[in-house]
């Protein structure tokens, strides 16, 4: 079996956190000392989630039409954004992405994209409103490439903002959507009522939906966007489990853990070890796993070890000058929180 395991989340842990994985977690750093040099992705876990569904990058990974396709809409015939309602900060010096808003109704949703469509009329751009996510038809496909927004997140906009030969008029049009948006009563309810309000939409994930062979793989994982993918293309998708020896069978498999957060990071480090890194050493060793691939992911960037049978003599080393991980992890993990 080929085994995928994704670790979300440990590359945004600060370095006194991640000093603890030698000591709390001896498996997974036997393993990636183990590893051959790790593959870094810039595009992150986007980048990891459409690769196990077969999904191939446009001028971004083509993130919105399939979840579009998942979501019940007819996403065969246009170029599909996905648009997540955001709060901005401004201040003096920049403006920040502050956050998601997900706590909308139906009815304010509706009303929200409704004033976008009657000012977009006449533009080739229609927002539409389906289950828990937003997205912008666009009946010709710009020249674009964006960012996932927790890439931005609390950071200065700038180096986040859309590129390309179209970016100037979509940024125009991000402003004009702001301004339309500033007195709307939507806005003025959640006000009174001391909620955030909605400043804009954020732009990403970009493209066309193009026929692809359904790689055959298992996919085992939680609600968020690995399983909306899964579901868009028809993968095969099972709740994560909780352990890896509870699965059997040896179609090649992804296992999306959940993410984890600085709180309890021992308790964290060997719920992991315990339930997914340390049977998979086992496995790999005796030979049920012939390969694993294991990728730690944070807000901007993924790195992926691969991992094979170890020879004897590989075990051996191993275990006699155990190779320190922390200042690895340490160094990726600055990469990923754009330090």
């Amino acid at each position: 079996m080929h085994l995928t395991l994704v670790v979300p989340g440990l590359l945004d842990w600060p370095p006194s956190a991640l000093n603890s994985v030698d000591e709390h977690a001896p498996a997974l750093a036997r393993l990636l000392g183990a590893a051959s040099e790790p593959e870094t992705d810039e595009d992150g876990l986007v980048a990891t989630a459409c690769r196990a569904c077969g999904i191939a990058k446009q001028q971004d990974w083509p993130v919105a039409p399939w979840l579009a396709h998942g979501a019940g809409l007819d996403a065969s015939d246009a170029y599909w954004l996905c648009a997540d309602p955001a709060r901005f900060v401004v201040s003096h010096n920049d403006v920040r992405l502050a956050g998601l808003i997900d706590d909308l109704t139906t009815d304010d949703a509706s009303a929200l994209a409704e004033t976008l469509n009657a000012h977009f009329t006449g533009d080739g751009i229609r927002f539409i409103v389906a289950t828990t996510r937003w997205f912008a038809r666009v009946d010709r496909a710009p020249q674009l490439v964006t960012r996932p927004p927790q890439v931005a997140l609390g950071a200065p906009l700038l180096p986040f903002l859309a590129t390309g030969a179209d970016a100037s008029r979509w940024r125009r049009w991000q402003s004009e959507m702001q301004m339309l948006w500033f007195e709307h009563p939507v806005n003025r309810r959640r006000e009174h009522a001391g909620l955030v309000t909605i400043d804009g939409v954020w732009l990403w994930g970009g493209g066309t939906l193009v026929s692809h062979d359904v790689p055959d793989t298992r996919i085992f994982a939680g609600d968020g966007l690995m399983s909306e993918l899964a579901r868009g293309v028809g993968l095969s998708l099972a709740p994560l489990p909780g352990g890896l020896n509870a699965v059997t069978g040896t179609t090649p498999s992804v296992f999306w853990l959940d993410a984890i957060g600085f709180d309890a990071v021992a308790s964290q480090l060997a719920t992991i070890e315990r339930g997914w890194l340390a049977p998979a050493e086992r496995a790999l060793r005796a030979g049920g796993i012939r390969e694993i691939a294991l990728v730690l992911g944070g807000r901007a960037s993924a790195i992926t070890f691969r991992l094979t049978r170890p020879s004897l003599a590989a075990r051996w080393r191993a275990r006699l000058s155990p190779r320190r991980v922390a200042p690895m992890l340490s160094r990726f993990a600055g990469q990923s929180s754009g330090q």
